[in-house]
């Protein structure tokens, strides 16, 4: 009997230990729950909305970076459509060069087509395929931008380079077109002083030696700047014209590029943010924006200025001379004209980034715990 009261016993106080076990294990699993979702500043449900807010964010960025490149498109497809027009108005009396040019800065701008036309096929597979479970990994879209940031800075010391070859040509031949006119001047001169020795002898007094010996040295000289003269290559006044037209249509795709390189540095901070999960901290992410915004506020200022240079230059352009010169003279001021129209453009829809990203940092602040 005895024996097995204390077999009860031992049972009980097995109970008792098991019990304490089990609850305790309850109570370590809960607390290792809590200590998660405290880890993220959110309990799971809350997890699960800030995933979808930060989806739907993502693609709302995305579809702003495709509708910019498509943008970009546009103009460089204009741009290059209007070479195009340009290379078939060539008359065959017109210098071969004009041809040459046009050509080297169309494949310029057909390799930046093929390029921001990837990128545009490569957005929007991402934006078909979207969806919550194809999120990206950390640092993907940020290494994107970067990318990017590469390759026009890539574009743009290519362009430049374009800029500096077509100005050199224009020094070149504005330096041979300042010497003819200065030996021309210089060849009437002489050619004057010449006619006023020789007139003394018609006027039945014989020229005396000196006089001779001056009129000698008046005919060598008109020899020496009649033969530089010819030595000089023929330039034509519009091909002149037609350089100043082919610096300006490399400066703005070097402008545009810039505009794109610096937005594309503030918005691959943007799409560093979004690819992060949980978010360091949502402070962190609406600077992200603010920087956005600043960026788009400075960039309307910088294209305001130059709307208003446009005006200095259109004033400095004068269509004068011959029918070729007043057609480089008309094709430069309607350039100007279409990047006035492009850079009014260009604010309308920054203004619009910026309402945008205004109400994505008032999203995030409504939703700061």
């Amino acid at each position: 009997m005895n024996k097995h009261r204390g077999n009860q016993s031992l049972m009980r106080k097995l109970s008792i230990i098991t019990l304490f076990f089990l609850s305790g294990a309850i109570l370590f699993a809960q607390a290792v729950m809590v200590n998660a979702a405290n880890a993220s500043g959110k309990p799971p449900a809350s997890r699960a909305v800030e995933t979808e807010r930060r989806r739907e964010r993502l693609k709302r960025f995305l579809q702003r970076t495709l509708d910019d490149l498509k943008e970009s498109q546009a103009f460089a497809e204009e741009d290059v459509s209007e070479l195009d027009k340009q290379v078939d108005a060539i008359t065959p009396l017109e210098s071969s060069q004009r041809e040459a040019d046009f050509q080297s800065l169309m494949d310029w701008y057909y390799g930046y087509l093929g390029w921001v036309r990837e990128q545009i096929e490569e957005f929007d597979d991402d934006l078909t395929q979207f969806s919550s479970s194809t999120l990206s990994d950390n640092e993907e879209w940020g290494t994107r931008f970067e990318e990017m940031i590469n390759m026009q800075k890539g574009l743009n010391r290519e362009l430049q380079g374009k800029v500096k070859q077509f100005s050199a040509e224009e020094k070149r031949l504005a330096g041979i077109l300042e010497r003819r006119r200065f030996l021309q001047s210089q060849f009437n001169d002489l050619q004057d002083r010449l006619a006023r020795i020789e007139k003394k002898a018609d006027r039945d007094r014989p020229l005396s030696d000196k006089e001779k010996e001056r009129a000698d040295r008046i005919r060598v000289d008109v020899n020496v700047v009649q033969t530089e003269i010819l030595s000089l290559p023929q330039v034509d006044e519009d091909l002149l014209k037609h350089y100043a037209v082919m610096i300006e249509r490399s400066k703005w795709g070097n402008e545009w590029l810039a505009l794109k390189i610096g937005e594309y540095e503030a918005l691959r901070d943007v799409a560093a943010q979004l690819s992060r999960y949980p978010s360091r901290s949502s402070v962190e992410f609406e600077a992200s924006y603010r920087r956005v915004i600043r960026l788009y506020e400075g960039d309307i200022n910088r294209l305001n200025r130059k709307i208003d240079e446009l005006d200095s230059r259109q004033s400095r352009v004068t269509p004068a001379g011959s029918l070729r010169e007043m057609d480089r003279s008309r094709e430069l001021t309607d350039f100007y004209e279409l990047l006035r129209i492009r850079y009014n453009d260009r604010i309308s829809r920054i203004k619009i980034q910026i309402g945008a990203y205004e109400a994505e940092s008032a999203e995030i602040r409504s939703v700061k715990p």
